[in-house]
């Protein structure tokens, strides 16, 4: 019997890839995808995947509110995060959300089967380097990408990237589904923890991060 997975991926040629990966083996099939949150939660208890690949940044919705959102509606399905986003930064945080792997856009294909079959398994996929550190007890390491990782909240990490990517608060709020005023006071609370004087130097630092 053939296990079912589900990639929900914002970018089609990230899914197709996906697709030529892992439809050759004999083990796994692909029975769904989406580019479209809101659409794959309607169709994934229809498909009953064993194991959902998704990425953190989506368009219509933040992919570790989703993790939380999925391991409570269907604590039977795995999932593993495939993202181009720094691990440092994000996989403790998905792991804390209840994904049970964490791999980076750009591993081989050997590894992304390799991460697939390992939760389909019942166990944890993430690098060597960031399993140590959990196990240590000291957090995923900052490394390069500076502050804003370990000092935010994972709402307000959300709020500091929309604002580096352009969206003023009325589009926030559309978009993480909040009051504009809830987003003004995200922001406060990131000037205050980052040491930030004014809006314009929480757009800057947000700006850099994006960047980076």
């Amino acid at each position: 019997m053939k296990h079912k997975l589900y990639i929900l991926d914002d970018h089609p040629i990230v899914i197709e890839g996906l697709k030529k990966i892992l439809e050759n083996q004999e083990d796994l099939q692909i029975v769904g995808s989406s580019e479209d949150a809101n659409n794959a939660l309607a169709q994934i208890p229809k498909l009953k995947p064993d194991v959902i690949i998704l990425d953190i940044t989506l368009k219509d919705r933040s992919g570790v509110d989703l993790v939380k959102k999925l391991k409570q509606s269907h604590p039977e399905i795995h999932v593993l995060v495939y993202s181009m986003h720094d691990e440092n930064v994000y996989a403790e945080r998905c792991l804390r959300a209840g994904a049970m792997g964490y791999i980076m856009k750009g591993e081989s294909a050997v590894r992304v089967l390799q991460a697939v079959r390992q939760v389909l398994g019942g166990g944890f996929f993430f690098s060597a380097n960031l399993l140590g550190s959990i196990v240590s007890g000291g957090g995923p390491r900052s490394g390069s990408r500076g502050e804003p990782g370990r000092m935010l909240s994972d709402r307000q990490l959300e709020v500091f990237e929309m604002v580096g990517r352009g969206f003023d608060s009325h589009e926030i709020a559309e978009k993480l589904q909040l009051s504009a005023k809830t987003v003004d006071a995200h922001k406060a609370n990131i000037r205050q923890k980052l040491g930030l004087a004014s809006a314009r130097e929480l757009l800057m630092e947000a700006v850099r991060w994006v960047e980076k």
